[in-house]
């Protein structure tokens, strides 16, 4: 379903997000729960789906929401 995945600067910005919000709700470390409610916003960009995949009507947040599925 993915043309192609997110780099490793896709990474490095899902951490750095990871640990803002963790910061912004006052704690100094960031959790799972951050990283499956910031993978979406942060990831759909980063990523190309197949023809194939958006042919069937496959949404970026749906493989996302697959690809942290196994986190939570």
């Amino acid at each position: 379903m993915i043309a192609w995945g997110p780099g490793p600067r896709a990474s490095q910005a899902l951490m750095l997000a990871v640990r803002a919000k963790a910061l912004i709700e006052g704690r100094l470390a960031p959790s799972i729960d951050d990283v499956i409610d910031l993978a979406e916003p942060v990831l759909k960009h980063r990523m190309a789906l197949t023809f194939a995949a958006r042919s069937e009507k496959v949404e970026m947040s749906d493989v996302v929401a697959k690809l942290v599925e196994p986190l939570g």
